[in-house]
């Protein structure tokens, strides 16, 4: 069986960690076929627009892990200037890119452009089978945007065999476009248990409490709201420490480190920019609690993976990580709430010894092993095509 996946997230030397979770899925489903990777990269001709510029600067093409990911470039407008319409650049990258390479299936991440791509170029094809995999920012932001935006979602999912969500709410929110429920399946993101487990990086668990926030450096993720309650902590006497690991071409620490003076945090609050996949096993071992108070999620990796190295949690209620965070595991808090968030992170702080590590490391392993996520895709390829 061989596969064509199509993803414009994908990990790059301008990025590490984006699309992580893309390429760690194909790696665990080479097992099972035949795989290469296009990953049309967007791109914006002129200097002075961040990580729009920044974009030209990824390889063409490469082997990651054996795979082949080639990176044609689709010229985008930032600012979502004309986005209804940057599917067709998308889709001429892809066709120059993969030809006709006799594949059984395309898989695109994410319904649009990806997935509305895919579909086109499929039919280019002879009409061979589609699966899109829906991540969150396809459902929750576009299609919930401007009528073009939902319109072009839409016709993505109503193209493909088959749609992936990779978690209850997206596929609720799959079916209230209109898509039968009878092609939406939920497989969530996984993880590698061989790479994320204890590091044995642990030290005493006595005295400073270390708090991991891991993503995006973006108000959208609510790190605003996590140094408020953070400062509040502080101030009913908590000795804490914060690392922030993120930034990168996603984004600037700048903004928070001022709100961080602001609060009077600065002096325990660390921005660091990205850190390779590897190495965060270590990152996160070294942490008492990993914090996720994000304004909408999908199905974040970023708790799985701690998990995977027996990490408690905190993160709220805004999708996926209602999924993830069960009461063996940490504690959900509602959303843009520094009071909750506060609440939270003491309730877990204050009961540290009741979250079993090894407990909560073998929980991941039961629901998010990549092999058991790649064993369940790769039925779905065989499903569509029969």
């Amino acid at each position: 069986m061989k596969i064509l996946i199509a993803s414009h997230g994908y990990p790059s030397s301008v990025s590490r960690l984006a699309g992580s979770f893309v390429h760690n899925q194909v790696r665990f489903l080479q097992a099972h076929c035949d795989i290469r990777c296009v990953s049309p990269t967007p791109w914006f001709p002129l200097p002075g627009f961040g990580r729009w510029s920044a974009y030209g600067g990824t390889s063409r093409r490469e082997v990651m892990d054996g795979i082949d990911v080639a990176r044609p470039r689709y010229v985008t407008l930032p600012r979502r200037v004309l986005l209804a319409h940057v599917w067709r650049s998308y889709l001429r990258a892809l066709i120059r890119a993969a030809g006709d390479g006799g594949e059984d299936v395309i898989h695109a991440h994410y319904a649009y452009p990806d997935g509305l791509a895919a579909v086109h170029y499929a039919r280019r094809r002879g009409g061979i089978p589609v699966v899109i995999t829906v991540h969150g920012h396809d459902i929750k932001d576009l299609a919930a945007g401007r009528e073009d935006w939902r319109r072009v979602v839409t016709q993505a999912l109503e193209g493909a065999t088959t749609v992936i969500a990779v978690s209850e709410e997206l596929a609720e929110l799959v079916r209230q476009l209109g898509i039968a429920a009878d092609k939406v399946r939920v497989i969530h993101n996984g993880v590698d248990g061989e790479v994320f487990k204890p590091t044995g990086s642990e030290t005493g668990r006595e005295g400073k409490r270390r708090l991991l926030y891991v993503g995006r450096f973006d108000v959208a993720k609510g790190l605003k709201v996590l140094l408020a309650a953070a400062a509040r902590l502080r101030a009913g006497g908590r000795d804490l420490q914060l690392t922030f690991v993120g930034g990168g071409a996603t984004g600037t620490a700048e903004p928070f480190q001022r709100e961080a003076h602001r609060l009077g945090v600065a002096d325990i609050a660390d921005f660091i920019d990205e850190v390779p996949w590897s190495e965060m096993p270590a990152v996160m071992s070294a942490a008492d609690l990993l914090v996720l108070p994000s304004f909408s999620e999908g199905l974040p990796l970023v708790l799985v993976e701690a998990m995977a190295c027996g990490l408690p949690l905190v993160a709220t209620r805004c999708g996926g990580p209602i999924e993830v965070v069960e009461e063996m595991v940490g504690r959900l808090v509602e959303v843009g709430d520094e009071v909750d968030l506060e609440r939270g992170i003491a309730h877990v702080l204050d009961h540290y010894d009741s979250y079993d590590r090894d407990a909560i490391r073998r929980r991941a392993l039961e629901r998010f092993d990549y092999r058991r996520i790649a064993e369940r895709i790769h039925s779905v390829y065989e499903n569509a095509m029969s």
